[in-house]
């Protein structure tokens, strides 16, 4: 007859979190998709008052450029506005995440973030609407209007005004990752022996998958607000440098190459940059654990968590968790990652012993880890 082991209780929530929970729903979707309700009776209420055509564009100037049907911006603003409101299921994704994965909850100041945002995002259309609207009311003719700055300025003040009030209406909560993790054990070297790893890092598919997506909806967008006219360099200048932005990030974080020796860790990216470094003797601990990219860091690539993590992270699995003397801890998802703790915590002793000889001084490697890429 066996005995089983008492099951380990669930980790219990903060207090706080079903309140902050709460209050990232009302700001970041309850809101947006009201103001879309609003928007929708008031036009409606507004509708035989308009002319037809309508302006359904304006410059930056606040010159009206565009015209169209009244029933055009009637269905444009509400399916942005849901668009926008849409976005909060970013963060409802993440927090799922974080609650399934063990160790319980995590919430920081990316959690009031987004919500914020989004209500910034939806404040923005909603001004924009009814600011375009009410001017036009019992007007023969919408190309009768007269240049007008409220139509750029108002909107554009009021999602500000949205977003900061949003991000401090929530909650001041943080909740930092719970993480399990193992010492690496330094290795026993005679003063004239040295340790070397060598590693890669590579993407996911998911993270393939999730950045090329990401690259096409920005295309297209780059191609619909260059194919506007007269032309719209703001915007196209926005959606420009967010391509660019992430075009950018996705080759730079393909892949990474990991050395550590008896300098320490160093983590290069192919193409040369980022570079992330940790001298030998600045490591305090290497520990060895599951890594939660999702949970610990809300994504995949070079990133930093709510609760002060540097990490370089692309799939969820085993890595090392480095602590130092001085900067943020940094946390890198690699396989052989005992062997890479063990040579990293090897190379700190012998720094902190003083007994590393100098470069090209030393008589015997001693690798602990082999070549190889990280696949999902």
């Amino acid at each position: 007859m066996t005995e089983t082991a008492p099951a380990q209780p669930a980790p219990k929530s903060h207090p706080d979190l079903p309140r902050a929970r709460m209050a990232a729903r009302i700001v970041g979707l309850i809101i947006p998709v009201g103001l879309v309700f609003v928007g929708v009776i008031v036009s409606l209420v507004w509708l035989p008052r308009l002319p037809n055509p309508v302006a359904v564009h304006w410059s930056g100037a606040g010159v009206a450029d565009g015209f169209g049907s009244p029933a055009l911006s009637l269905i444009m603003f509400p399916i942005t506005g849901l668009i926008v409101a849409g976005l909060y299921f970013v963060t409802r994704v993440q927090d799922l995440q974080n609650r399934a994965r063990p160790g319980g909850d995590i919430w920081g100041p990316i959690n009031r973030l987004t919500p914020a945002i989004v209500l910034g995002g939806a404040v923005m259309i909603f001004s924009l609407h009814m600011v375009t609207t009410a001017i036009q009311l019992d007007l023969p003719d919408a190309r009768q209007l007269e240049p007008n700055l409220a139509v750029t300025i108002v909107p554009a003040a009021a999602g500000l005004a949205a977003a900061v009030l949003g991000y401090l209406a929530q909650p001041r909560l943080r909740i930092a990752a719970v993480v399990e993790a193992e010492a690496g054990e330094p290795l026993e070297l005679a003063p004239a022996e040295r340790v070397a790893w060598v590693g890669t890092i590579g993407v996911s598919r998911t993270y393939l998958w999730i950045m090329g997506a990401s690259l096409v909806v920005l295309v297209a967008c780059l191609i619909l607000v260059a194919s506007i006219r007269p032309a719209e360099p703001v915007g196209i200048s926005i959606v420009g440098a967010s391509l660019l932005a992430v075009l950018v990030l996705t080759v730079t974080c393909m892949r990474f190459n990991v050395r550590i020796d008896e300098r320490g860790l160093e983590a290069r990216s192919f193409v040369g940059w980022p570079v992330m470094r940790v001298p030998a003797d600045q490591v305090v601990t290497v520990e060895v654990g599951d890594i939660h990219p999702f949970g610990e860091f809300g994504g995949w690539g070079w990133r930093l968590s709510v609760d002060g993590k540097i990490g370089i992270v692309m799939r969820t699995g085993e890595g090392i968790r480095v602590t130092r003397r001085k900067g943020r801890p940094l946390v890198v998802t690699i396989d052989d990652a005992e062997s890479a703790a063990t040579a990293l915590a090897t190379a700190a002793k012998q720094a902190r012993a003083g007994s590393v000889a100098p470069d090209g001084q030393t008589d015997t490697e001693r690798p602990t880890g082999t070549l190889g890429e990280v696949t999902e």
